[in-house]
């Protein structure tokens, strides 16, 4: 028994020890946590400072499998609007989003995209809702870590730009509002 222990120690933590984790780090409103034990080492960051992103990537070290991620990571970002099925898509899709000009709340990372807390749970946002800077509009999964986005901005949500489920690139809009 002691050595089925020691292996769970020397692996880190389980998904649901990291979501309690970061429900604490919700409810006490901390912004960072960091813990080394062995040689497992876990670092969770909350919110939207992209800043504090760009300073800690700057930090880490660079490896091989590191620079062979960087240009996958952009390379869709780049070949996405030129890709021949987007393409005739984009001036369809281009069009409405011209004529209402509204601002938009924007993703401040890479992740998978998702409306409400959980499946069947009711969703943080819809057209018409009024929202302010600490409205949680969505939540955006990056690296199993679910990570609350607040809309930073005073409006009506006029048009929900992506579905449930679908993965987002940094950058990009996520609702429209007026």
């Amino acid at each position: 028994m002691d050595e089925q222990h020691s292996q769970h120690e020397d692996q880190g933590l389980d998904l649901k020890e990291i979501r309690q984790i970061v429900d604490l780090m919700s409810k006490n409103d901390l912004s960072f946590f960091h813990l080394e034990h062995g040689s497992f080492k876990i670092k969770l960051r909350r919110g939207t400072d992209v800043e504090a992103a760009k300073d800690l990537l700057s930090k880490m070290p660079v490896t091989q499998g590191a620079m062979a991620a960087a240009p996958m990571m952009a390379a869709p970002i780049a070949a996405a609007p030129v890709a021949p099925a987007p393409v005739a898509a984009a001036p369809a899709a281009a069009a409405p989003e011209a004529a209402s000009s509204g601002p938009t709340i924007n993703s401040p990372m890479v992740g998978t995209f998702y409306r409400s807390p959980g499946p069947k749970e009711k969703v943080f946002i819809n057209v018409g809702d009024t929202v302010d800077e600490n409205t949680v509009v969505c939540i955006i999964e990056a690296m199993k870590v679910m990570n609350e986005i607040k809309a930073e901005a005073r409006g009506t949500i006029a048009r929900i730009l992506v579905d449930d489920a679908k993965p987002v690139q940094y950058g990009q809009a996520l609702f429209e509002l007026k």
